[in-house]
């Protein structure tokens, strides 16, 4: 995936996702996303998700023009390139 964050400027970030797994130190059922940046930079981005943000995703997911591109994404999408080097 390619991630763009405002702190950055324009640089674009080549991620992907590492871990997701039960959030261990929460007594509220949530889980924990890993992502990992590769390029330019390497860092490990950690997200704490509740069941609200799940339910949000899945919405967003369930529309219907956005669950037919996903689907397509899941049978045909290639990779993404890394950053255009300039």
């Amino acid at each position: 995936m390619k991630v763009n964050s405002t702190g950055l400027g324009k640089t674009t970030m080549v991620a992907h996702f590492a871990d997701l797994a039960k959030a261990e130190d929460q007594g509220t059922g949530a889980m924990t996303l890993n992502i990992e940046a590769t390029e330019p930079v390497h860092w490990s981005i950690k997200a704490t998700v509740g069941g609200d943000d799940l339910r949000a995703f899945a919405r967003f997911l369930l529309r219907p023009s956005i669950l037919f591109h996903a689907l397509w994404l899941v049978c045909f999408g290639k990779e993404l390139s890394g950053p255009e080097k300039k």
